[in-house]
């Protein structure tokens, strides 16, 4: 199969597209036909050689995926097979093929392109863990979000905006999201507002703020927050 491979990890780095042996799925893995994939801080890391794959995992860079599943381990399902599927991997995403644990696999609702589907699961599955299976965020709660430019934490504050608009007993909640960065991000920022409204709609905005170039402005906004939640 043909992969993106890294020669001379480290500052002078390059990407080529070269010929290596196919993948073969575990007992416990699938075999995925690879559509998309996402990149991550982790791949670019992995390039300039600080950040070494686990034990076991592919060399080849890409921690999720989209795809189609074109064979199963003895252990798996046989269900999954020909399934269009999106997938968190240990490495290998970027490749004609790519292996993973059937638990790491869901499958790609059919609205998803392949390109959205491909960048979701790094983001929001690790969202969704970080909020509410080792959070143990409910209705009434906060959460404090660093780095909230980041994919990850951009991807938990759309998941507290969905929140927002699928459960009414919130629709007046006084905490907004406050994106903020230097002047520079402004550009960045328009664009997470134009995809909020056209996913959530208009009245989502109702519950954020965008605030660049701005300390004074952020620190205003953040006293009122904290105000919020101690009310």
């Amino acid at each position: 199969m043909r992969a993106i491979v890294v020669r001379d990890p480290g500052p002078e780095s390059r990407l080529d597209i070269d010929l290596v042996r196919d993948p073969s799925p575990a007992p416990d893995e699938l075999l995925i036909r690879v559509r998309s994939a996402g990149v991550n801080r982790a791949d670019l890391l992995q390039r300039r050689g600080l950040y070494p794959p686990p034990e076991g995992a592919s060399p080849i860079l890409g921690l999720e995926c989209a795809g189609e599943v074109v064979a199963t381990g003895r252990d798996a399902e046989p269900e999954w097979l020909g399934r269009r599927v999106m997938a968190l991997l240990t490495g290998g995403g970027y490749a004609e093929l790519a292996r993973v644990h059937a638990g790491s696999v869901l499958n790609v609702p059919p609205e998803f392109t392949d390109a959205q589907a491909g960048g979701f699961s790094e983001n929001f599955l690790t969202a969704f863990l970080n909020l509410f299976l080792i959070g143990n965020l409910s209705t009434g709660g906060s959460a404090l979000v660093h780095g909230g430019s980041g994919g990850v934490g951009t991807a938990e504050e759309i998941l507290f905006l969905l929140g927002i608009k699928l459960h009414p007993d919130n629709a007046g909640v006084e905490l907004p999201l406050i994106f903020t960065g230097p002047a520079e991000s402004a550009g960045y920022f328009r664009d997470i507002d134009r995809f909020l409204r056209a996913t959530l709609g208009d009245e989502v905005a109702e519950h954020y703020e965008i605030i660049t170039g701005d300390a004074p402005a952020v620190a205003r906004a953040m006293k009122r927050a904290v105000k919020a939640v101690r009310r």
